[in-house]
């Protein structure tokens, strides 16, 4: 009955599968994409230009185009501004604007589309993706009890001597037993980033209600309005010396009449952190608040799960980049050796 159930539930898997591991190979080579086809992107990052650039880039758009700032996007010297209505630029470590575009209309966008939701949507696409992701984890259980059996076979490698169906599935429940553990891992993670509130909600919150890790501080000068991006940098390095700051996200209520509405947001990379989003913030209010969400505040397990994004997109160092390249072929290989099975066999 596994047997049957492995196989079925595989075979309508392992197109969907094939291609969510081919393309989340190439995806965490982005970086070094990016660093061919952008010259600005090959520069010593500078950190002190960060106020000068912001103002640039908000200089370069209309007032409350821009929603948020990615600043120096996948460690390079290069910013990725996200505007109104789908639309993104680039702009270098200066803030001046290298290439704007809307939806998924560059390479490595169009390839994350297809990773995460086959170009059909959030309505379609991402549903497909993680239902998939989920069917993934019972199937890698069953391939592995029915792998016990024949688990002296591992000795005959994980490449196919032929091409078989005997040597096909022989590989095929041998790469399976040696990635089991990974691409389990890679598919929790991956549900995790679909379906962020419900996978807190069984997780985390399971564990006990997680207090909010906000602190209200002295409140700054807010007579002349909100400080300028040197002055809040300045504020971030003053509480948290040696954090790298992450991302901006500009006031969006430049034309309210309510001061009290406006904010600006700064989210940082602690030292020791190594969740590379920037998981802590400083907030400026428009009342004069001063709003500080501190990642070491909260507990363990809640961190533990915010470290599902640079788990599964490798943002873990080079090493890590390398080993989950090798993962995600396996997975391709343990894909086209499971269908390619069934094939010959009808």
């Amino acid at each position: 009955m596994l047997k049957i159930v492995h196989r079925y539930l595989g075979l309508v898997l392992s197109i969907i599968l094939l291609l969510v591991s081919l393309t989340g190979t190439l995806l965490l080579w982005k970086k070094e994409f990016l660093w061919l086809d952008f010259a600005d992107a090959r520069q010593t990052i500078d950190r002190s230009l960060l106020a000068g650039a912001i103002n640039n880039i908000e200089s370069n758009h209309p007032d409350g185009d821009v929603v948020f700032v990615q600043l120096f996007s996948e460690g390079l010297s290069l910013h990725k501004v996200f505007l109104t209505d789908r639309r993104y630029a680039w702009h270098n470590q200066h803030g001046q604007l290298l290439e704007i575009w809307s939806g998924n209309g560059r390479f490595e966008d169009w390839l994350l589309d297809l990773h995460h939701r086959f170009l059909l949507g959030n309505n379609v696409g991402l549903q497909i993706a993680g239902f998939s992701g989920l069917l993934l984890m019972p199937l890698l259980a069953i391939g592995l009890i029915i792998w016990w059996s024949r688990r002296k076979s591992i000795r005959l490698g994980l490449l196919p001597k032929t091409l078989t169906r005997p040597a096909l599935l022989r590989s095929h429940g041998n790469i399976g037993a040696v990635f089991v553990l990974p691409i389990f891992i890679l598919a929790l993670t991956g549900v995790i980033l679909i379906y962020p509130s419900q996978s807190r909600l069984v997780l985390v919150d399971g564990f006990g209600q997680v207090k909010p890790a906000i602190i209200e501080l002295d409140k700054f000068d807010a007579t002349k309005g909100l400080p300028s991006w040197q002055c809040a940098i300045n504020t971030v390095y003053k509480h948290f010396p040696k954090s790298e700051i992450r991302s901006v996200t500009p006031n969006s209520s430049k034309e309210s009449a309510l001061l009290a509405k406006q904010s600006l947001t700064i989210s940082f990379q602690q030292t020791g952190s190594m969740e590379r989003l920037g998981r802590s913030s400083i907030k400026f209010q428009g009342d004069g608040q001063l709003v500080i969400r501190d990642e070491f505040q909260q507990p363990l397990h809640n961190r533990v799960f915010d470290f599902s994004y640079p788990l599964h997109t490798a943002k873990l160092g080079l090493l890590y980049k390398l080993l989950l390249t090798v993962i995600g072929l396996g997975f391709v290989l343990l894909c086209l050796f499971g269908f390619t099975s069934y094939v010959k066999r009808h």
